[in-house]
């Protein structure tokens, strides 16, 4: 942020509303603190967060979101320029494809450069492509878009391909091919996900604000990390385990705390998952009503008659009002899988989402196209 910004802002934090001096003894912060000149931080979302929410009471976690919620970072406002922003790529892991063959799975990952901020809230991006196409590149828009709001971000690639599916003819393979590839791209998302919890510290993540977004197949894999569990997997394919390890070998899960769903270019969460009340998250839809690659509301993946049945959008929204749980719904009443809505429009839809959620504002929003037909306040 430029040094001048405190000039220009009143911070306002829910505990308390101060204004910050710009001495030279100081940096500004748009959430409310300082950074000493031996580089210490007196940020108040800083002494907040923690690095195994499972551990700690939900009171901290709840404390942080109205922190949050009331900061001045994460909503519609682009408050980083692309020029302060840093960038980081790597492997984050290592695993074999459907073939046997060896592959590195890497990353990109993008946040505000010398932020005053050391823990921020984390947005893991899963690209789209049918599990057969598709690069992490495909999401950096929406990462940089996120990330110029103040938070940290990555996107990444996980393993493509089964046998009998192509880009030009994806419905060559059969139901039992289509359960493990999706197997194996929630097995890399939970790798990716190790490997940011791990490295937290060093990249600044606060691992008790994790979220998830996905684009087409991105969200059938992240809704499948939500909410199918191995035993699930197990009745879907029986013997899956034990022919591709454990779904989540490192046990990640209880290292992060997952906060909500952000979705885009439809939705799928596979029949008999363990989506419940108790284990529904907060979720952002965007879709087309006449969506001929994921159903709206229920059918076949793909629309391909031998594969898995997953629920869309629409029917996936039906039982989140039944759970009393947040949601926005975006759709089109038009034909095809492909979106009208700027990219733009979805990453800011996304942040205002999230800012809503942190704020207790939960609110079940349905919209055609641009216009809402349905906003409704829940306790």
């Amino acid at each position: 942020m430029p040094y001048n910004i405190c000039i220009r802002l009143l911070i306002i934090v829910i505990t308390t509303s101060v204004f910050f001096s710009c001495a030279s003894t100081s940096q500004p912060d748009p959430d409310g603190g300082t950074t000493d000149p031996d580089g210490g931080s007196t940020n108040p979302m800083d002494t907040i967060a923690f690095p195994f929410p499972d551990t700690t009471a939900f009171a901290k976690i709840n404390k942080t979101d109205s922190i949050l919620g009331n900061s001045l970072r994460f909503g519609d406002v682009d408050i980083f320029q692309e020029a302060a922003l840093e960038s980081k790529t790597g492997i984050y892991n290592k695993a074999k494809d459907y073939t046997g063959k060896a592959v590195d799975l890497n990353f990109s990952f993008l946040a505000p450069a010398a932020d005053t901020l050391k823990k921020r809230p984390f947005v893991l991006f899963v690209h789209e492509g049918a599990f057969v196409y598709g690069t992490l590149d495909n999401e950096m828009g929406k990462a940089k878009s996120f990330a110029q709001k103040g938070y940290a971000t990555a996107s990444i690639n996980y393993r493509l391909g089964f046998n009998g599916g192509s880009q030009t003819n994806v419905c060559g393979g059969n139901k039992q091919e289509l359960i493990r590839t999706i197997y194996r791209a929630v097995q890399d998302t939970y790798a990716a996900l190790f490997y940011f919890t791990s490295n937290a510290e060093t990249l600044g993540i606060d691992v008790s604000q994790i979220f998830l977004a996905g684009s087409s197949a991105g969200n059938i894999t992240i809704s499948s990390l939500a909410y199918t569990k191995e035993a699930d997997f197990e009745v879907l394919d029986p013997g899956i385990v034990k022919l591709l390890g454990s779904l989540d070998p490192h046990q990640t899960a209880k290292r992060f705390k997952l906060r909500a769903l952000l979705t885009s270019l439809g939705y799928g969460l596979l029949k008999g998952s363990s989506f419940s009340v108790s284990t529904a998250k907060p979720t952002i839809f965007f879709q087309r009503t006449g969506d001929n690659v994921l159903p709206y509301e229920s059918g076949s993946l793909f629309f391909c008659s031998s594969y898995p049945v997953i629920s869309g959008a629409k029917t996936t929204t039906d039982q989140l009002v039944t759970f009393k749980m947040p949601f926005e719904l975006n759709y089109e009443p038009e034909i095809g899988h492909l979106l009208s809505y700027p990219e733009s429009y979805i990453s800011q839809h996304y942040a205002l989402f999230v800012k809503r959620f942190w704020k207790k504002d939960n609110r079940q929003i349905i919209s055609e196209r641009y216009a809402v037909i349905s906003d409704k306040k829940i306790n």
